[in-house]
């Protein structure tokens, strides 16, 4: 089995980790910190998210050109991209610093209108702390940049295994003595560091990498520059989609609607992750298959066959929300955030269409023309953020997930869908046409599912999981038969023999 392959399976692996540690971990924070402290972490987690990604797109830069240059053969060329993109890194840690200073000092005069001084005087600290915790993460980010270009994934996967194991239980003992979002906060920056160390000894013993500057390449450092700020600018409004909105509630409303959109950030963050667990790993060999002047009818067949893998996941959780989603979050977080089941609907609806292309996002990386994606989340953003706060004012967490939904479903949806077509010559109609048919047997099990639902009229937990389990086990077998290709087929049937 291929370190691709292994990545795929530790990727799933940590996703079903990151939703069951979760899913316990909420309620253990609410119980500990109480819902004001824990709206307070999760906004001053949205705001610090700015700042995590402002490698301005370095890392992807990084992986494209260290991959090309390897797929080549071209040692000194690995060794100045490394190089070149510490000198990057260095300079973004100084702007950050000087950045964060100044929000520090603003953080007072922002939340005043919605926050008590005793909370204001936590948000400052707690801010402050996570500020030096994202400069750390910025020094090591080249190493593991490097680490996925060289396709290291059982390692790099293996790590993060290691990190949702241990924190939860870290920060469980530690809040036992120290109960307050600070205590969370320290021990996230302790393990960081552990991480960073780890992939930096990786690296440089095992990997044996050398760093050494050659020349200043205006052309890589123009193709570089273009790449890396295009994904800087895609994911700095990301974070306009999926933090923004936090924290103009926490403006208007305070930290309780933080906390119950949190919650439903938190259900729909782990929905994009079962996406993302395959194509993440894929951009060092679509990079090579570009590099090496693949036909785009080639790219086309792994961009449909991995979006369809992809449907089939999202749409068993999709459908399965829309059907038990009300009931899963009365018995996880209890009453008083009902609203959460209709945010995440109006958000991960629409986000589907985005999920099961995002293999096309690494084929614009590495024919470097991302920067397409970054004017249209650009103008999608602009939008979103205009029509977020009017309805946020009126709606509360609701609007700003309308807002969300229809800005994502323009942007994601249409426009990209457009230029994946025309622009870059993906096979788009035949890949709709696919999915149109996966998605007549998945309405099937959702209408099916929705009324043995109704029909089993029983709130017990017990039940509950039992319902689950069976709907589970009917989409499985109607996908099976109805949606599946021959060759999908065999390759489940291969990997439950592997498993026997």
């Amino acid at each position: 089995m291929n370190e691709r392959k292994i990545g795929i399976g530790i990727s799933y692996l940590n996703i079903v980790l990151h939703a069951i540690v979760g899913f316990l971990y909420v309620p253990l924070l609410l119980h500990y910190i109480g819902k004001s402290e824990y709206g307070i972490y999760q906004l001053i987690g949205s705001l610090i998210a700015y700042f995590s990604i402002m490698d301005f797109g370095l890392t992807a830069a990084v992986i494209r050109f260290y991959t090309r240059y390897k797929a080549l053969n071209d040692r000194q060329g690995m060794e100045n991209v490394l190089a070149l993109s510490l000198y990057g890194y260095g300079a973004v840690s100084v702007l950050v610093l000087l950045i964060g200073g100044i929000c520090y000092f603003a953080l007072e005069g922002i939340f005043s209108y919605a926050m008590t001084a005793a909370e204001i005087i936590e948000t400052k600290r707690l801010f402050l702390l996570l500020l030096v915790n994202v400069v750390i993460t910025l020094a090591g980010m080249v190493f593991r940049a490097v680490i996925n270009a060289n396709e290291r994934f059982l390692f790099l996967k293996g790590l993060e295994t290691i990190q949702l194991v241990l924190q939860p239980i870290l920060v469980v003992l530690v809040l036992q003595k120290y109960p307050s979002a600070f205590s969370v906060a320290m021990v996230q920056t302790g393990i960081n560091v552990f991480l960073i160390i780890s992939r930096v000894y990786y690296c440089f013993r095992t990997l044996h990498v050398t760093i050494r500057f050659h020349d200043w390449d205006k052309e890589l450092i123009h193709d570089f520059k273009r790449l890396a700020l295009s994904v800087f600018a895609v994911t700095l409004i990301d974070q306009v989609f999926f933090k923004t909105n936090q924290v103009i509630l926490g403006i208007v409303s305070g930290t309780s609607a933080v906390a119950v959109y949190s919650i439903s950030s938190l259900i729909y963050m782990n929905y994009m992750a079962l996406s993302t667990a395959i194509s993440g790993v894929y951009l060092p060999h679509i990079t090579a298959m570009i590099t090496k002047k693949s036909s785009m009818k080639e790219v086309s067949d792994l961009f449909i066959q991995i979006g369809r893998w992809q449907y089939y996941l999202l749409a068993l959780v999709a459908t399965g929300f829309i059907i038990f989603g009300k009931q899963f979050i009365a018995w996880w977080a209890g009453s008083g955030f009902e609203d959460a089941y209709w945010i995440t609907l109006l958000i991960i609806i629409p986000f589907t269409i985005d999920l099961i292309q995002n293999i096309g996002l690494s084929v614009l990386q590495a024919m470097n023309k991302y920067d397409f994606r970054a004017r249209v989340y650009f103008g999608v953003g602009i939008f979103n953020l205009c029509l977020a706060i009017p309805l946020a004012m009126r709606y509360g967490g609701i609007g700003c997930a309308f807002a969300t939904g229809l800005a994502m479903f323009l942007g994601n949806g249409l426009v990209m869908n457009w230029f994946y077509s025309t622009q870059i010559g993906l096979d788009i109609k035949r890949f709709w046409q696919q999915i149109a048919r996966i998605t007549v047997a998945v309405m099937g099990c959702l209408i099916i599912g929705y009324v043995m639902n109704g029909v089993i009229d029983d709130d017990s937990i017990g039940v509950f999981v039992c319902k689950i389990g069976i709907y589970v086990l009917l989409y499985a077998i109607i996908l099976h038969f109805i949606a599946m290709t021959d060759i999908e087929k065999g390759k489940i049937q291969k990997i439950f023999r592997g498993i026997r």
